[in-house]
């Protein structure tokens, strides 16, 4: 099944400690503005990107070698996925293809067989609009999985699954999934995809799975088990962005305000529920501004707040790839510690063969929003 994807010996091992930034389909596919981010890398601590592949609308951004995205429309090839692997290999990164998995409008809408229905048999639609596949559909599981398949066999290191959970927004109570869904039954089936994406795997790639924030110590009543997870990823990455918190939140009166707190707090839990999984925590962090402004300071705290508890892997998240190099610039020793990654050998031989602006607050809090905020929003 896999005799496309290189023999073990020549998978590579990620670095003790991961040091990553979000990078869009759209600056990827624009090579200046990539080359901008990748250069970081040469400049500070940084080892690692994470690159949209497929978002929540459901357009693959490459040209992917599946059947299904092709009849219906996914494919949208913006990326040169062989001079993507190469430009990241030439600056020494560990390479991360993200895929939003059940949140997919595009599938939903041409495949009503695969999508999450209303109870009157129409598809299904959350409150922006967009129609989300069934979790519980196994047709579902061979679509993302191929996907993430193909991405090994081109040259990215680990797979990162998001969106991995019911909808949170919508009449949630209108939904029907073709069988009564339970709390109980939600976790197992989101925890199940990742055991059957890792099992389908093996040790040819990582996987890693991002979690709302608030999933660490909670059933937000979505799927995600956190331990659950963790016993089939390599890394989970909740998303502990100070700014969604709301006011009171691990005793905190203003966590946005406080990020240190946020991160040590919501680490401390991590770290202790994690014992014993084998899976490792690569906590997102924020660094973007809402209701008070980041900078370096602020990057750096949370940084700051993992390390205190021994972890020294994160990600960084900025929805226009725009970071603060300031925070991250190298430790003393990090030249001598060899924190960078070395592709070997070269993945090309595996393969088939205007600026960045920032924008209002209103439009980065819309962005982000999509993403994680409605860790809050629920209806039953």
């Amino acid at each position: 099944m896999y005799s496309s994807i290189p023999p073990l010996s020549t998978i590579k091992i990620p670095p003790d400690e991961v040091k990553g930034i979000h990078i869009t389909s759209s600056v990827a596919s624009n090579f200046k503005l990539f080359k901008q981010c990748l250069s970081l890398a040469d400049r500070t601590e940084l080892n690692a990107v994470v690159i949209d592949i497929k978002e929540t609308d459901g357009v693959i951004a490459y040209k992917a070698d599946i059947p299904l995205a092709r009849e219906i429309g996914a494919i949208k090839s913006i990326l040169d996925i062989d001079e993507i692997i190469k430009l990241c290999n030439q600056h020494r990164l560990y390479k991360i293809a993200r895929i939003c998995v059940f949140k997919d409008n595009l599938l939903a809408q041409k495949r009503p067989d695969m999508a999450i229905l209303d109870k009157n048999g129409q598809i299904w639609s959350d409150f922006k609009g967009c129609c989300w596949t069934n979790p519980y559909s196994h047709d579902v599981w061979e679509y993302n999985f191929s996907l993430a398949k193909d991405l090994i066999i081109r040259g990215f290191d680990e797979i990162q699954f998001d969106y991995l959970r019911f909808p949170t927004d919508g009449r949630i109570s209108n939904c029907w999934y073709g069988k009564e869904r339970n709390n109980k039954t939600a976790m197992i089936t989101i925890s199940d995809f990742v055991r059957f994406c890792k099992q389908g795997l093996g040790a040819k790639g990582y996987i890693s799975v991002d979690v709302f924030g608030l999933s660490i110590d909670r059933d937000l009543g979505i799927g995600q088990d956190f331990i659950g997870i963790a016993k089939y990823a390599d890394f989970i990455s909740p998303m502990v962005y100070p700014s969604h918190y709301y006011r009171g939140e691990y005793g905190l009166m203003d966590p946005d305000a406080m990020p240190y707190d946020v991160i040590n707090f919501s680490t401390k839990i991590a770290m202790s529920k994690l014992e014993g999984t084998g899976c490792k925590l690569r906590s997102w962090l924020q660094d973007f501004s809402l209701k008070h402004q980041y900078g370096t300071v602020e990057v750096q705290l949370q940084i700051k707040a993992l390390s205190q508890h021994g972890c020294n892997s994160w990600l960084l998240w900025n929805p226009f790839c725009k970071y603060t190099e300031e925070a991250l610039m190298p430790d003393e020793d990090a030249d001598k510690n060899g924190n960078f990654y070395i592709p070997s050998p070269p993945e090309e031989e595996m393969l088939k063969n205007e600026s960045l602006r920032l924008a209002g607050l209103s439009t980065i809090s819309s962005m982000i929003v999509e993403r994680c905020s409605s860790d809050y929003d629920f209806e039953d």
